[in-house]
């Protein structure tokens, strides 16, 4: 695997370790999270429906990723033409526009529990998700866990992750050996805490009659998930093996490849909407079954700013196979 990206992100992470210590000033009260019931309106099942189209970061800093870049209607409507881009690339695959916030922020101070980790309050989570369903796109709560756990720090976003228009998505590059320091070493994250997560979206998904759940797994260096053949996929949860890192396009396109093909956790293709009389049915069947199987989809994440040159939706969709989820930054 390539060495770029340690080096390359080491520089981002410095100035993103500075920036963090303000978003503990700017943390809003904390407040419970509304549970008022909202439709699932893509339906029961997610993915490999639509492709999902993702803008990452937190909307108290721009150093965050594009998500905190401007006011929420001028953010919108960027993502709007960026979804715009890949139906025009391939106008037979509908889309799904998601906000992905961190709302668990790894930094740089151990903090008052030595968690090396920054909870967002409910208040600001619940804001990013009234936002998210005034304009029928996904929230997706991504998690840095720094010193803390993975059990720890989803539990805490349970009132959300048990609503269908909310999924969770998983950062190894901050999760934390002891000693080490988020924006100083890289994190890993071994196979237990990630079939917890499954295992416990799973139960969210039973225990609350939800749609599909996604499970996003953030990944640039093979050492993020060390054990990645111990991974067990749960039914009604999508695992999604997502490429991070910024780069050129040639070795972005080798390490999809690579994470997809020579870590090959069962990938199952998307399937072409049906046509004719019977298409209700039929497609029902197919949302079904999907609904109840279990299977890794390939994502990647692209970054406006260190990406040299940036990758066009058209070539985003010569990858083989061609990405279910793709996450700007």
């Amino acid at each position: 695997m390539a060495s770029w990206m340690p080096r390359a992100l080491r520089r981002g992470l410095t100035v993103l370790a500075a920036v963090l210590p303000l978003l503990a000033a700017a943390a809003l009260p904390v407040h419970a999270a509304s549970t008022q019931p909202n439709p699932d309106w893509f339906g029961p099942t997610l993915l490999p429906n639509y492709r999902i189209i993702s803008y990452y970061g937190n909307p108290l800093s721009p150093v965050l990723g594009v998500l905190g870049s401007g006011t929420p209607q001028e953010v919108i409507a960027r993502l709007r033409k960026q979804e715009e881009a890949y139906v025009a690339a391939d106008p037979t695959h509908p889309t799904i526009g998601a906000l992905e916030l961190i709302a668990v922020v790894a930094q740089r101070s151990p903090g008052p529990k030595g968690y090396y980790s920054l909870r967002m309050p409910y208040s600001l989570i619940q804001h990013e998700l009234d936002i998210a369903r005034a304009n029928h796109l996904l929230l997706i709560l991504d998690v840095q866990i720094g010193h803390s756990t993975v059990q720890r720090e989803v539990q805490y976003l349970e009132p959300f992750l048990k609503q269908p228009d909310v999924e969770l998505a998983l950062d190894p590059e901050f999760a934390m050996k002891p000693g080490d320091i988020p924006g100083v070493e890289f994190g890993s994250m071994p196979t237990p805490p990630i079939n917890w997560a499954l295992s416990y979206l799973q139960g969210l998904v039973t225990k609350y009659h939800l749609p599909q759940k996604i499970m996003i797994l953030h990944q640039f260096i093979e050492s993020m998930v060390p054990d990645w053949q111990g991974i067990k996929e749960q039914p009604n949860v999508v695992l999604v093996r997502d490429l991070d890192g910024f780069g050129s396009e040639s070795l972005k396109i080798s390490e999809y490849e690579y994470f997809i093909h020579q870590e090959a956790i069962p990938y199952v293709a998307p399937i072409k909407p049906l046509q004719g009389e019977t298409v209700g049915v039929l497609n029902e069947a197919v949302a079904m079954h999907y609904r109840n199987a279990s299977f890794v989809a390939g994502g990647i994440k692209l970054f406006y700013t260190q990406d040299h040159p940036l990758m066009s939706p058209k070539t985003v969709l010569t990858l083989n196979p061609k990405p279910l989820v793709v996450i700007y930054q």
